[in-house]
C-alpha cells in the first residue's frame, strides 16, 4: 500500500476512532515537509459538537488554550478567508494568497501566538460542502516555520485530493457526534420527565399515548379515575369522559402548527375518582412546532410506544391527594413554615377542612385559623385556594434526578 492509499484508509479509521485523526495530521506534514497539523472548525459557535471535531499535531495544549481564548477571532488568515467567502467552499490556499507575509507579520496572531512556536507558513484546505458541514466550517491547516519556503504545488495537489475523502469523514463524524448528543438529550429529558411527581403522558398524531412517566403509570394502575384503554388516555365517568377525549383531541390536532393555528394554551380538567379522593387536576398542552417531534423513551424510564412517534401533545396530571415524603422540609425551606404549620398544610392538600384538621389534631378550630392566617402571611397568600394553587407548584418539583 503506497502512501497516499494508508492516508485515505486513516482518514476513514478516524470516523470511528477520532484520536486517530493526530495520526492523520502527522501522515500529511511527513509528506509536505510540514511541521504542525491543525483540524479545526471556522464557524462562529465554539461549543461540544465542533470541539469534538477538533484535532492537531505538534501543537501543545498550552498553545490550543491560547488560540481558543485569546486568538481565534484575531487569526487573520481564518478572517481573510471569511472575508473572501472561502469558508463556504472546499478550496486549497496558501497563506501568502490569504494574506501578505508584510501584514501578517505585524499582527499580534504572527507576533504573539504563531512565531513563538515556529509557526509562519500555511497550506490550508477549507472543508465546507455547502450541506452538512456549512454550519461548522471544517478547515484543515498545514503549518511550516516563518522563515521556510512556501508550500509547493504538490502539497496543493495532495490536499485537492484529499479533500473528497476528508469531507466524507467530516460529515460522517458530525452525523455519529450529532446522534450521540441526541440520544444523549433525548435519555436526560426522559429521566428528568420519569421523576416528576406529577404524570406526564405524551400524546402522539393519533392521540395515543406514545409515553408516560413513573407517576402518571401509577395513576393508571391505581384504576382511579383514569385508564389507559387502547392507547388512549380515558377518564372513568361519562361526562369526563367526553369531556376529556373531546380535550385531547383539540391538543393533537393543534400541535404542532403555528401559533396562529393553536386553539389558545393549555386545557384544563378535573378527573373524578370513584375512591372520593380529590379529583385529578389535569391540563392538556398543544406543543409548538420546535417542541413537537419525534419521541423515543429508550432509556428514559417511563412506559410507552417510544420508537420515534411525532409527539403532538403533552398531558400534566397532578394528584392533591399525593404529599410527597419531603414535602415539610421543602416548604420549611422556601417559606420558613414550622412542622406543625406544613403539616396543616398537608392535611389540606389532603382535602381536610380546617374544622377537620382541628378534630384530628384535638385542637381548637380558632387555633387552626390562627396557624393559617400565619401560613398565609408567610406563603404571601391571602386564600385558601391561592395557597393550594402554590403548594401544587411545588409539589412538581422533583425530589430527585
Amino acid at each position: 500500500m503506497d502512501a497516499a492509499d494508508q492516508l485515505i484508509e486513516d482518514i476513514y479509521d478516524a470516523v470511528t476512532f477520532p484520536e486517530r485523526w493526530g495520526g492523520v495530521l502527522e501522515r500529511l506534514c511527513a509528506l509536505t515537509d510540514a511541521t504542525h497539523g491543525f483540524l479545526f472548525t471556522a464557524a462562529p459557535r465554539h461549543d461540544s459538537l465542533t470541539a469534538a471535531l477538533w484535532a492537531r499535531h505538534n501543537i501543545t495544549d498550552r498553545q490550543l488554550a491560547d488560540y481558543t481564548t485569546h486568538f481565534r477571532h484575531r487569526d487573520v488568515w481564518a478572517n481573510a478567508a471569511a472575508a473572501r467567502g472561502l469558508l463556504n467552499r472546499c478550496v486549497v490556499r496558501r497563506g501568502e494568497e490569504l494574506v501578505p507575509d508584510a501584514v501578517l507579520r505585524r499582527s499580534a496572531f504572527f507576533n504573539e501566538l504563531l512565531r513563538d512556536h515556529g509557526m509562519g507558513r500555511l497550506c490550508a484546505l477549507t472543508l465546507s460542502d455547502g450541506g452538512e458541514l456549512s454550519s461548522v466550517q471544517p478547515v484543515l491547516s498545514l503549518h511550516r516555520p516563518p522563515d521556510a519556503s512556501p508550500f509547493p504545488d504538490e502539497t496543493v495537489r495532495l490536499l485537492q485530493d484529499c479533500a473528497p475523502h476528508l469531507q466524507r469523514a467530516m460529515r460522517l463524524r458530525v452525523r455519529l457526534l450529532a446522534g450521540r448528543d441526541g440520544r444523549e438529550e433525548a435519555r436526560w429529558s426522559g429521566r428528568a420527565i420519569d421523576r416528576l411527581p406529577m404524570g406526564v403522558a405524551l400524546l402522539d398524531a393519533a392521540g395515543r399515548v406514545a409515553g408516560l412517566n413513573r407517576a402518571g403509570q401509577a395513576m393508571i394502575d391505581g384504576r382511579d379515575g383514569l385508564r389507559l384503554v387502547q392507547g388512549r388516555l380515558q377518564a372513568e365517568q361519562g361526562g369526563e369522559a367526553r369531556r376529556l377525549a373531546h380535550l385531547l383531541e383539540a391538543a393533537v390536532s393543534s400541535g404542532g402548527k403555528g401559533a396562529s393555528a393553536r386553539r389558545g394554551e393549555a386545557a384544563d380538567l378535573r378527573v373524578s375518582r370513584p375512591s372520593g379522593r380529590a379529583p385529578y387536576l389535569l391540563s392538556a398542552l398543544p406543543l409548538s412546532p420546535e417542541a413537537a417531534g419525534p419521541f423515543d423513551d429508550a432509556d428514559g424510564g417511563g412506559s410507552g410506544r417510544g420508537g420515534g412517534a411525532r409527539i403532538r401533545a403533552m398531558v400534566y396530571i397532578v394528584d392533591p391527594a399525593v404529599v410527597a415524603p419531603g414535602l415539610g422540609r421543602r416548604l420549611g425551606a422556601l417559606f420558613g413554615l414550622t412542622a406543625v404549620e406544613a403539616g396543616l398544610v398537608a392535611d389540606l392538600l389532603a382535602d381536610l377542612t380546617p374544622a377537620e384538621v382541628g378534630e384530628r389534631r384535638g385542637v381548637a378550630i380558632s387555633t387552626v385559623r390562627s396557624q393559617l392566617r400565619s401560613v398565609f402571611a408567610k406563603t404571601g397568600t391571602t386564600r385558601q385556594s391561592e395557597l393550594m394553587n402554590l403548594v401544587n407548584r411545588c409539589l412538581m418539583l422533583p425530589e430527585e434526578l
